[in-house]
């Protein structure tokens, strides 16, 4: 996994990174300012709320599917 951090804020959070966005969409539709951010394979960070949705919402779903034989 791939987070999306903001070295200088301590307190800032880690979005989940995949490869181009964030998983919250705020990378792509400009709520992160681009230039603060760095990619990083692991962090301390807690993570954006929205990412966990997002991640938990997908596994979800392709569990599901998987059980079906979809």
């Amino acid at each position: 996994m791939k987070y999306l951090v903001n070295l200088n804020k301590n307190n800032s959070k880690a979005h989940l990174w995949d490869e181009g966005d964030t998983w919250c969409k705020m990378f792509s539709t400009g709520g992160l300012r681009k230039k603060r951010y760095q990619v990083v394979e692991q962090t301390d960070k807690e993570v954006c709320a929205m990412c966990h949705n997002v991640w938990k919402s997908f596994h979800e779903c392709s569990s599901h599917a998987f059980e079906r034989g979809v």
